[in-house]
């Protein structure tokens, strides 16, 4: 059904009706299209929430609708060579996802085309380029169409039977024009024009999308295509659409190309510069060149040779190309989330921030300080923001957002070498501005400053596991886990001390005082609990009757130093006795239904599902990089091997498991539930960034120190030989580990192996 060619980085599939769509990301920064393996998809400015172009029917049958369409009219069917959406299918068909690009081939009635979708750097635009070659003499009619939407797609469901009569499509020069422009918009004078155009003669054109469908039909059937002429329709007021009319003549081994643009442009004039530019000659292949270049350079950053070649495809590729997705665009818009409420979570852009600093520094450093200006003079952040929507912040405080600051900042040090960013002003949300270090003490303030009764963190509106609001309520409520975390943070504040300069010991003091906490009052005998209610109670303990063992707090217990010895490697032997399934790590166990109480049950989630004892993959990374902390090399990677996605995708079934083989999903249906191993929210999950930082730091081991690139891998010990380039510091290091395979007894830990390195 699908296949890897990873010497050109890309994924290719058999057949158009996958269990889910399968999606790719086309991006230049500013353009953006979401695209699947059948040619579904949405495009949008900057924003999904007020710059959308197109409609996406998410939830809604016909699944995968609508997309970038060309039909082709070939005096005999109608057809398309992204096979979707028209009932009349190619002969032979074949889609591939690469990176920044999607491309469709198809062949039906003696001819053939090619369709590759990208979205360049030189214009604002969704670039198709179409390759069509026929065997024999043949004039065809081809139909390129993108059914428009309201921009703000929240403000359509609510209001479109009054905004709709103020859209306008028209035709300028060949150009077909959308201006969106309604009352109370949210930024008109920064909303573009949107324009549809060609490199090939135009023949016909409709802007009206129920004149170009047709009443009671769709996509599938669109009326003027089988009438085989587009009516001339122009739109100021009422449903719109993009439809182009281009007629083709073709000789027998006759191959033609022609180009579609669907873009964005701020005037009329610019709009046709804008085409005019793209209509030049070599303009596409320019465009494709570059893209393929920026990627070759990104990925060349790190690269691996393994023994486990699946393993070194989503290391080399497609995990990677993940991250940096994610990195764009947050958790906004997927096949899963609709683009209509979530702008940058503060929480989730930290983390995907730690995956791409190695890759690219100034990014990762210009997030960051986005972040930072969500930071309050108290230290506490805003949960998540909208840069570009320009609204009112998500306000809500939990306990870790701002403690994931001080991890980057940590990271970008240690990868630079260099102390210049901690000297770096940034503003505070609530006014003025101070150092990047400033900001960062600010960050262990403002939990030092509020600590609980018992002396853990308070859970405020909750801690990472955002379900858990419910225990904390009241303002009482603590989470050990956020004490995990801020003992790892205040480790690297020590250290960050010393390279100023400055006397670290009260962030010692405070380690020293959770880690008492950690294990006197967290310890449950046989694991850690997870968290302290308004009443009292211990989540994550053998004496209450559900939800008795948490993945968290026995992975960060590790990760933080802060578990003694023995409690640390009792602790992840619980997680392998109660939490690891077929598929992957639950997060809870048994899963709950109605704990605490009936009538206040902590979760509403059926059992298995999302945060109730799924397999969270975001917090399995945290499981493997413990292991490799403990040591355990063969533990570690099984864990992280059996969440390779075409591993447990295979496992589970494809019609099981349902997402995408390339790419993480954020958590699959645990065993209680009746569709264990189904896949749920891929492609914008920190999932992407830990599992890299998991398998590159832990597993590999080859981690950015203030002293220089530090390598001490746990790789599994049949791997006799491992090869890998990093950059680091303006330096490619070419990297070969020689597993020895020889046991030691490190500290507590049975099983480290010894190595050598060659360099």
């Amino acid at each position: 059904m699908y296949q890897f060619h990873n010497e050109k980085k890309e994924i290719t599939f058999d057949k158009y009706n996958t269990p889910t769509p399968w999606m790719n990301y086309l991006s230049n920064g500013t353009f953006h299209t979401m695209i699947s393996q059948a040619g579904g998809g949405v495009a949008f400015y900057k924003s999904p929430q007020i710059f959308r172009i197109n409609h996406y029917r998410f939830f809604h049958l016909p699944t995968d609708r609508s997309g970038f369409y060309t039909y082709i009219n070939d005096g005999q069917e109608i057809w398309c060579p992204t096979s979707e959406p028209c009932k009349n299918k190619p002969d032979w068909w074949q889609s591939t996802h690469g990176m920044g690009y999607t491309r469709f081939q198809a062949s039906k009635n003696h001819l053939e085309v090619t369709a590759t979708y990208l979205v360049g750097k030189y214009e604002n635009t969704l670039i198709w380029n179409l390759k069509i070659k026929s065997a024999e003499n043949k004039k065809i009619s081809i139909y390129p169409y993108v059914e428009l939407g309201m921009m703000e797609f929240m403000r359509e469901l609510q209001w479109q039977c009054y905004n709709k009569h103020q859209l306008s499509v028209y035709n300028r020069e060949d150009i077909l024009i959308y201006h969106y422009g309604v009352e109370e918009q949210p930024k008109p004078a920064e909303t573009p024009l949107v324009y549809f155009a060609s490199d090939a003669s135009v023949s016909g054109f409709d802007c009206d999308r129920d004149e170009f469908i047709g009443s009671y039909r769709s996509e599938e059937n669109p009326f003027r295509v089988e009438k085989n002429a587009c009516s001339g329709s122009t739109l100021y007021g009422g449903d719109p659409c993009f439809a182009l009319q281009l007629e083709v003549d073709l000789k027998a081994g006759e191959e033609k190309e022609i180009n579609i643009f669907l873009g964005t442009a701020m005037t009329e004039e610019e709009v046709i510069k804008s085409v005019q530019r793209c209509r030049q000659k070599g303009f596409v292949n320019k465009s494709f060149e570059v893209l393929l270049d920026e990627w070759e350079a990104f990925l060349g950053k790190f690269k691996c040779e393994l023994p486990d070649k699946e393993a070194e495809t989503m290391i080399n590729i497609w995990n990677p190309y993940q991250m940096e997705r994610n990195f764009q665009f947050s958790r906004n818009i997927s096949y899963y989330a609709t683009g209509t409420f979530r702008g940058v979570g503060v929480r989730d852009t930290a983390q995907d921030i730690l995956a791409m600093i190695p890759f690219d520094l100034n990014r990762a450093k210009e997030k960051l300080n986005s972040l930072f200006t969500q930071q309050y003079k108290d230290g506490h952040c805003n949960h998540y923001f909208y840069p570009n929507e320009g609204w009112e912040p998500i306000t809500r405080i939990h306990s870790d957002n701002h403690l994931w600051l001080v991890m980057d900042v940590y990271h970008i040090v240690m990868e630079e070498g260099k102390l210049d960013y901690l000297l770096t002003e940034v503003s505070f949300y609530d006014g003025g501005a101070d150092t990047v270090w400033n900001h960062i003490k600010k960050s262990i303030a403002f939990t030092r400053q509020n600590l609980g009764e018992r002396g853990f963190p308070l859970m405020l509106s909750s801690d990472w596991n955002d379900m858990l609001y419910k225990v904390c309520r009241q303002g009482k409520g603590e989470s050990i886990w956020t004490s995990m975390q801020f003992g790892t943070v205040l480790q690297m504040m020590v250290q960050l001390s010393q390279l100023m300069k400055e006397d670290g010991k009260a962030y010692l003091k405070l380690y020293e005082e959770q880690k008492r906490l950690i294990n006197s009052t967290a310890w449950d005998g046989a694991w850690f609990r997870r968290c302290i209610t308004d009443e009292g109670t211990f989540i994550g303990s053998e004496a209450e009757a559900q939800a008795k063992i948490w993945l968290n707090t026995q992975s960060w217990a590790v990760i933080s130093g802060m578990g003694e010895p023995q409690k640390q490697l009792q602790a992840m032997d619980s997680v392998k006795k109660y939490l690891d399934t077929d598929y992957g790590i639950k997060k809870i166990h048994p899963s709950m239904k109605d704990y605490p109480t009936k009538e206040d049950p902590l979760t509403h989630y059926n059992k298995g599902c999302g945060e109730n004892g799924s397999i969270f993959c975001h917090a399995n990374t945290w499981a493997i990089i413990a292991e490799c902390m403990l040591g355990r090399s063969e533990l570690a990677f099984k864990y992280y091997q059996q969440l390779l996605p075409m591993v447990v995708q295979d496992k589970a079934g494809e019609y099981r498991y349902k997402a995408e083989p390339y790419v993480y999903a954020s958590n699959i249906f645990g065993p209680e539930s009746d569709k264990f191993g189904l896949a749920n929210v891929s492609w914008l999950t920190g999932t992407a960034a830990w599992m890299h930082l998991a398998a590159t730091q832990y597993i590999l081991g080859i981690k950015a120190k203030w002293e220089g690139l530090e390598i001490a891998p746990c790789i599994p010990e049949e791997w006799k030989e491992v090869k890998i380039d990093r950059e680091f510091r303006g330096c490619k290091y070419h990297i070969t580990i020689k597993n020895k395979g020889k046991k030691v007894f490190l500290e507590h830990v049975e099983g480290r192996k010894e190595f050598s390195v060659e360099i």
